[in-house]
């Protein structure tokens, strides 16, 4: 099958990249990492590959199709997603463009900026207090592990599936210190999380008004607890 242009989807931006696409009658091949992902792109007329892919996984995608360009609009935080691809792309000589998500600015001055989810660890273990994580299902061990009295401190708010209660389960949080819920979330949603954990910190990875940051800066601004904001990475 020849596309015009494959799309690294799984974000709300990939939805605003495909939907440009669309109105210049592209055919779009989408690439997401879970059927969730493929659900988001649902009402839209393109076709869907649906898996991680490796290196060699995207090879074998581009030995499959002829592929015109790829746009990775994958998360700002994807960052061996965008390497690989990235990479594949170049092996296979086909033109490559990251989206990127637009930065906000925040002024809030209880907002403590650090590198990665280790430096956030490190940080989170010179506070007291109890501390509410809105950073993902993926670094849950991290933090299960490398934070003092995480057992007792941490609560954590992931995805309402079951890969991601199963993931809080085997990093060790108790059930009632997971929460399970899915975004969009509004200022007065966080709030109430913080108030319902005893929050005094939340985390947060710095993705953007997608990533609903901007909502979570306001909830931490009324409540009057810190942010740990993790920086994005560059691509």
């Amino acid at each position: 099958m020849k596309y015009d242009v494959l799309v690294i989807a799984g974000t709300t931006e990939s939805r605003q990249v495909i939907e440009d696409l669309l109105k210049e009658k592209k055919q779009i091949l989408a690439s997401v990492a879970t059927e969730l992902g493929a659900e988001m792109l649902s009402d839209y007329p393109v076709d869907i590959h649906v898996g991680r892919l490796d290196r060699a996984g995207f090879a074998m995608l581009f030995s499959e199709h002829e592929i015109s360009e790829i746009i990775d609009a994958s998360h700002p935080f994807a960052k061996i997603v965008t390497q690989t691809v990235r990479e594949a792309a170049e092996e296979a000589g086909i033109p490559y463009k990251r989206y990127e998500r637009k930065m906000l600015t925040y002024d809030y001055d209880r907002i403590i900026s650090v590198a990665d989810a280790p430096a956030a660890v490190e940080k989170l273990n010179g506070m007291e207090g109890n501390i509410l994580l809105t950073t993902g299902v993926n670094t849950a061990a991290l933090y299960a592990q490398g934070v003092r009295d995480a057992g007792d401190r941490v609560y954590i708010r992931v995805l309402d599936n079951e890969a991601s209660r199963e993931g809080c389960r085997k990093a060790g949080y108790p059930d009632d210190h997971v929460i399970a819920e899915m975004p969009p979330f509004s200022v007065e949603d966080n709030i109430r999380q913080i108030r319902r954990t005893g929050a005094k910190v939340l985390v947060s990875k710095d993705s953007g008004k997608a990533g609903g940051v901007d909502v979570k800066v306001e909830a931490c601004r009324q409540t009057g607890i810190d942010m740990i904001l993790i920086s994005r990475p560059e691509s």
